[in-house]
C-alpha cells in the first residue's frame, strides 16, 4: 500500500513506530509547529543544530528552547522523550552489589570518559544493590551547578535511603578538590536531616577513581 503524502502519525499507526525516521519521531514531539514554522521543520532544525538525537539527550532545556520554534514546553517533552526511551533500555538486573568504592567505579566507567562534569546518585538497599540511578545535573569540563536541595528533592521523591554519589573529573586526575570535599560535607549535613545514608562519594575520570569516605585527611562522616 503506497503511503506516500501521510503524516507521521498515520504512518505510526498504519505500519508502526519502527518505520519512523529521527525526524518523523521528533516532528510528533514537537507538533504543531508555530505560525512559521511547521512541525516537521522545527525537527529538523533539531536535529541540524545537535547532529544527533544521542547529543540532543545531552542539551539542555535552554539550550534547545532557545532554536527556532521550539520553546521550553517542547524542549521538556522531546528531553522527557529521550530519557524514557534510555530508561526502557536500560537492563533489568543491576548488577553485583556496591560493596566498594571500585565496584561504583566499575559501574560508572562510561561516565569516567565523558568530556563534561556530571553528578549520579546511585540508591542502594539494605544488601548494597541497586534500586535505582540517575544524573541528578551535567555540567562543563570543570564543574556542574547543583545545590544539596536539588540532589535531595530527586532522592526524597524516589524514596531512596541509602545513597551513593558519584561524579566525574574531566581532567583525568581523580583527586577530589576542595569544593568536592566542601559539597560532600553539605550534602552529609542534609541527609542527617532527612535520614538517608550517604555511604560514600566517588569521583571517577580516565586516570582512576576516588572515594572520599576513604580518603586521608577528609573529615567527612558517611553513613
Amino acid at each position: 500500500m503506497d503511503r506516500a503524502g501521510e503524516g507521521p502519525r498515520e504512518r505510526l499507526v498504519g505500519v508502526g513506530v519502527a518505520a519512523l525516521s529521527d525526524t518523523d519521531l521528533l516532528t510528533l514531539l514537537v507538533s504543531p509547529g508555530t505560525r512559521t514554522l511547521p512541525g516537521d521543520r522545527v525537527a529538523r532544525h533539531l536535529l541540524g543544530d545537535c547532529g544527533s538525537l544521542r547529543r540532543l539527550a545531552d542539551r539542555r532545556p535552554g539550550e534547545l528552547a532557545a532554536l527556532p520554534g521550539v520553546g521550553i514546553a517542547k524542549a521538556c517533552r522531546v528531553l522527557a522523550a529521550l530519557e524514557l526511551g534510555r530508561r526502557t533500555l536500560a537492563p533489568q538486573d543491576d548488577g553485583p552489589p556496591l560493596l566498594r568504592a571500585a565496584d561504583v567505579a566499575a559501574r560508572c566507567a562510561r561516565l569516567a570518559h565523558e568530556p563534561a562534569e556530571a553528578f549520579v546518585a546511585i540508591a542502594v538497599n539494605a544488601r548494597n544493590r541497586v534500586t535505582g540511578q540517575w544524573v541528578v545535573a551535567r555540567g562543563w569540563e570543570s564543574g556542574v551547578n547543583l545545590t544539596p536541595r536539588q540532589v535531595f528533592t530527586l532522592l526524597v521523591k524516589e524514596s531512596a535511603h541509602r545513597v551513593v554519589f558519584v561524579h566525574n573529573h574531566p581532567s583525568g586526575d581523580p583527586a577530589p578538590s576542595t569544593e568536592d570535599v566542601r559539597f560532600t560535607a553539605r550534602l552529609l549535613e542534609a541527609s542527617r536531616c532527612l535520614d538517608i545514608r550517604v555511604l560514600d562519594h566517588v569521583i571517577v575520570s580516565p586516570g582512576g577513581f576516588a572515594s572520599l569516605r576513604d580518603q586521608a585527611g577528609c573529615d567527612l562522616e558517611f553513613g
